[in-house]
């Protein structure tokens, strides 16, 4: 067969995770590829990286989707079946609504698809292609195949920081947060893969710029420890996604400065204390949030704060509280987010029971990140719209951004840390001036609130 592996990307390019701002080769499609028999032909099309070719012959069209990609996952997927193509959707909005995926779909996988896919290319082949091919049991990681980074397309557009490669340490998630979806999808139990394949595949990429795509990076501290002292001399530069938790393990910084870390997403998620204990990864901080950023800094780790708004327990003054504290901190950068309740969590099954979100359906309506789609709790629509925007407009600043550009030593950064902080803040800037313009559909709009909670004070624990 002639087999075509499709990510999607947004059309309109006014999302800040564009590749003009952060461009990564995925892991997903040239792990599948690698897994494809060799009786098959295969090609990956990225559309953050090139457009498709539709007029190619192919028989066999898989197409991962992600929930706020999922109205152009359908439109492809509409197009290739409308010329007799089968298709087949996997990834994390498949997996949750798979009744849903195959309106659109020959058939879907739910779950991880290493452990199906052998089975769906043979029934595929023989004509015999089952609608869902659901995972039973959770993937192993070790001994798999050498991504087929080779296929993947080339990168021709301007972008911010250099090409990135996707590499996965570890999959899974222990942390239950009501928001997020990774760990009913991906599982709770965190499996690392064995250190040595990491390290082969990161030396068979043949690129210096690595980015873990693991939802928690270094959860297992002996195998993260093992891993980063591996990677020492490979004179990497890498960054990742992990917990304010790490800065409580001074050696695990300093291996990680070593190994070539020079820079974390890190989710402090919200200033203001849960009571609820919604955020669980949390629930065990062992230092505050000024002493973490200050223990990044030292090692000369750049910290991208991730911070989102509208919980339940947040009141209006969360926006002057966390303002304040990306400047005191000298935060590198921010990425600022509206709360979404994405299918799948047990906040959309919350907001779904008791009457409160807008539009259940949202993502099938083609409304932009940090749209408003539910009433929040403790402050009016408009008060958490407006304070949002303020927000936005105060961090992307050139004055904000100038004064935490030291956050860091400019010696530590380097001349290469000092390029990316330029770039990526002034994408960023960009990007989110430009999303502010985008109409809020239902800020006018009023469902019966819940009694609003006490305001809370902002979460310093130093």
């Amino acid at each position: 067969m002639r087999i075509k592996l499709i990510a999607p990307h947004d059309q309109n390019g006014s999302t800040i995770s564009s590749a003009s701002t952060f461009a990564i080769r995925k892991v997903n499609l040239p792990l599948l590829a690698a897994l494809t028999p060799p009786q098959h032909t295969v090609a990956i099309v990225d559309e953050a990286f090139a457009p498709d070719n539709t007029g190619e012959d192919v028989d066999l069209v898989g197409i991962t989707v992600m929930t706020d990609l999922v109205v152009r996952a359908y439109q492809i997927a509409d197009n290739y079946r409308a010329r007799g193509v089968k298709v087949v959707m996997g990834g994390i909005h498949p997996t949750v609504l798979p009744g849903e995926a195959l309106e659109h779909a020959d058939a879907v996988v739910a779950g991880e698809a290493e452990t199906v896919w052998g089975k769906l290319l043979s029934d595929a082949a023989a004509g015999k292609l089952q609608q869902i091919y659901r995972t039973n049991a959770p993937a192993d990681l070790a001994c798999r195949p050498l991504a087929r980074l080779d296929l993947y397309p080339k990168y021709t557009h301007r972008s911010y920081t250099p090409l990135a490669t996707g590499v996965e340490a570890a999959r899974g998630c222990p942390y239950d947060c009501e928001f997020c979806s990774i760990g009913a999808v991906m599982g709770r139990r965190y499996r690392p893969r064995p250190t040595p394949e990491v390290i082969h595949e990161i030396a068979a990429a043949g690129s210096e710029h690595v980015f873990f795509v693991d939802d928690a990076l270094a959860i297992d501290r002996p195998a993260a420890k093992r891993l980063f002292a591996e990677m020492t001399p490979m004179g990497l530069k890498w960054a990742g996604q992990g917990t304010i938790t790490l800065a409580s393990d001074p050696d695990l910084l300093r291996l990680m400065k070593r190994s070539g870390c020079v820079g974390l997403l890190v989710g402090f998620e919200s200033v203001q204390p849960d009571p609820s204990g919604g955020m669980k990864k949390l629930t065990s901080l062992r230092v505050g949030f000024t002493e973490a950023v200050r223990r990044f800094h030292d090692q000369g780790i750049t910290v991208v704060g991730a911070f989102v708004f509208g919980f339940d327990h947040e009141n209006a003054d969360v926006f002057a509280q966390t303002h304040e504290f990306i400047v005191k901190n000298r935060l590198d950068a921010a990425q600022l987010r509206i709360l979404t309740p994405l299918p799948g969590t047990r906040l959309y099954a919350r907001l779904l029971q008791t009457g409160r979100l807008f539009a259940p359906d949202w993502w099938l309506r083609g409304y932009p990140a940090d749209t408003l789609l539910y009433q929040p709790r403790s402050m009016a629509p408009e008060q958490l719209v407006d304070g949002f925007a303020q927000l936005n407009r105060q961090v992307c600043s050139f004055g904000s951004i100038l004064k935490r550009f030291w956050g860091v030593n400019p010696l530590r950064r380097g001349g290469f840390g000092c390029s990316v902080y330029a770039g990526f803040n002034l994408a960023t800037r960009e990007r989110y001036l430009q999303g502010l313009s985008i109409p809020q559909p239902f800020v006018d709009r009023r469902v019966p609130a819940e009694k609003p909670i006490a305001p809370q004070t902002a979460w310093v624990r130093d």
